[in-house]
């Protein structure tokens, strides 16, 4: 049983240093971030586009440590960048032949749709807009006709030639355009604070405001917004976290609803999951406010019984020990009391109550013994591959489109999910030697696998087109390797490459710019580790998907209020389109 209030912000996983962060940075905005709210309550936005025009949500597959992406996107074939990449990455250079491979056995091999397959494959990308995505400062043609994703990455690879997925080139956290590796180093270039740490590199890409202390996430802002407009009908958060607490879903008046990757919801015990002991009916939920009327989806706790041979055959309870039982405790929690704060203590349990029998019933409808989408993570997950075979990540996923198949018992018609991948930090042996399941191959492999496990769940229920993944890290790693030898790693770096994937996805292309890998020069912000500046913000990028989530032109600037310094003509489809980041079909 979930016992934290929709409105209320989910600590089931805090610490004291976040307690400490977000509390304390939140006093220190709190009259801005009033002003805010108000602006986003204001603000002459179209409830249709908000809270119509169907079902819609947004994944953030957040890889916690720094992703080094630049051996996740990667020149291949002949090009002057791969020969930058060759000679610049060092021991943690992928040879151009391992992105064409046959998976050693069974266990390794890919979901061809029908069978678990061990022919060769390729992770070769041949980008339907090559050329576009060129670093400016250098010549055209700089980048070839191909790129590349790590090997492990097939099933990406598989699904940017389908159509479903695309890359944003060199994307990171900035305050503002114009910073150059000539003014890096100067006081006065406003560039954002902290910039290799994680934990503030972490807030920073999920506020979108790395200049002012942290009050609220993006995600949390847009969930705010439209959830004023009228997209949430339900109990249920707008956003819903598979693992734990995070920046990116803190709102003011909205805070995540916090599960776990098992997808179990603990009712109160004795009365059946969910309620079935106790309930005629336990898809409806109960009212604590005595109505004169009832919702359709709603049962009143205060019904009075009735004589004869069932004293509760006007109420949701059935006649037996545990109806009564129900009944008593449910009554309780609808009484009211002359003080505030037994008010406010008796409002958490009311409203974990409701919550989670909201979640039970969405969850049910996938529930054994007819688990319509496990299928799709096992046929990606090969037995004898991951210990255990459906991967904690994986199981983030499966939770998502179990709660997406479930939607119509929650009442929302948009839902933002925030998933996480941990163990990115690769300082040291990056490249396990011919290990699939271990160092940066284990992570991708695990990532990749998942990803097209998901596409292929949702696609099974019709769902595709209406769902939009993206990801996010702290920031990107060096470009040299840190070590000469096969025990080398990468360190904290800043720009790098993120992917989205979705039905509405303009898919098989990169956007943005891919990074000028030059080393000592070019885009490298200090010394020569090869730690690029970005050539996308992160306010650009969140916009944009924000933009497609159904948040309005007029309002975007409220909820991403340094957007301007970086598109100062709106996030209009033209401007998008000049900026190379038109990624959604709108």
């Amino acid at each position: 049983m979930n016992i934290f209030l929709r409105k209320t912000e989910n600590r089931s996983k805090p610490n004291r240093r976040d307690f400490m962060l977000q509390t304390g940075a939140a006093s220190l905005g709190v009259t801005s971030m009033v002003n805010t709210i108000a602006q986003l309550k204001m603000v002459g936005a179209a409830a249709a586009q908000g809270g119509g025009g169907g079902y819609k949500a947004l994944v953030c597959l957040f890889m916690n440590g720094g992703v080094d992406s630049n051996n996740l996107l990667i020149p291949s074939g002949s090009s002057p960048a791969r020969t930058a990449y060759v000679n610049g990455r060092g021991f943690l250079a992928i040879p151009d032949s391992d992105f064409d491979y046959t998976p050693s056995n069974g266990s390794n091999g890919y979901w061809n749709g029908t069978a678990v397959s061990t022919a060769s494959v390729s992770s070769r990308l041949t980008p339907l807009n090559v050329g576009a995505y060129n670093p400016p400062t250098q010549a055209s043609g700089y980048c070839g006709t191909q790129m590349a994703l790590h090997p492990g990455a097939y099933p990406l690879a598989k699904m940017f030639a389908d159509g479903d997925l695309s890359f944003v080139g060199n994307i990171g956290t900035l305050t503002q355009p114009g910073v150059t590796r000539a003014n890096f180093a100067s006081a006065a270039t406003p560039k954002p604070p902290q910039l290799f740490s994680h934990s503030d590199q972490q807030t920073q890409w999920q506020s979108s405001i790395p200049d002012k202390p942290f009050t609220s996430g993006w995600g949390g802002r847009i969930a705010d917004l439209l959830t004023s407009q009228g997209a949430n009908a339900g109990d249920l958060s707008m956003s819903v976290s598979i693992a734990g607490i995070n920046s990116l879903q803190v709102g003011v008046g909205i805070q995540p609803y916090v599960m776990n990757s098992s997808g179990a919801v603990s009712s109160l015990a004795g009365f059946g999951s969910p309620y079935t002991s106790a309930l005629r009916f336990p898809n409806l939920q109960p009212d604590y406010s005595n109505p004169a009327l009832l919702a359709g989806t709603r049962y009143n706790p205060l019904a009075p019984v009735v004589g004869g041979a069932d004293p509760l055959s006007g109420t949701n309870y059935q006649h037996n020990a545990a109806g009564w039982r129900l009944r008593a405790i449910e009554q309780v929690l609808a009484m009211s009391h002359a003080s505030l704060f037994d008010d406010t203590y008796v409002d958490v349990p009311k409203s974990a109550r409701v919550t989670e029998g909201l979640i039970g019933n969405a969850l049910a409808q996938t529930a054994a013994p007819n688990p319509t989408l496990d299928a799709h993570f096992e046929n990606w997950f090969p037995n004898g591959l991951f210990n255990p075979r459906i991967t904690d990540f994986a199981s983030q996923l499966r939770v998502v489109s179990r709660m997406i198949a479930g939607r119509s018992a929650l009442g929302n018609t948009r839902q933002i999910f925030f998933v996480q991948l941990g163990g990115w930090d690769t300082h040291t042996s990056q490249i396990p030697n011919a290990n699939t399941t271990q160092g940066h191959y284990g992570l991708i492999n695990n990532l990749s696998r998942a990803v097209a496990a998901f596409r292929d769940a949702m696609v099974s229920i019709g769902m595709w087109d209406n769902v939009t993944v993206f990801s996010a890290s702290d920031f990107n790693r060096t470009f040299n390797a840190n070590k000469a030898d096969n025990t080398a790693g990468s360190d904290h770096a800043w720009g790098g490459n993120a992917f989205l994937a979705g039905g509405a996805v303009n898919g098989g292309k990169i956007y943005g710019r891919f990074a000028d890998l030059t080393k000592n020069g070019g885009i490298d912000c200090q010394g020569n580790s090869g730690r690029w500046i970005p050539n996308v913000a992160v306010d650009q990028y969140a916009a944009t998907l924000a933009k497609w989530f159904g948040v309005s032109d007029g309002d975007i600037p409220a909820v991403f209020p340094n957007l301007s310094r970086f598109m100062p003509n709106g996030i209009t489809n033209s401007e998008l389109v000049s900026r190379n980041l038109d990624m959604f079909s709108f």
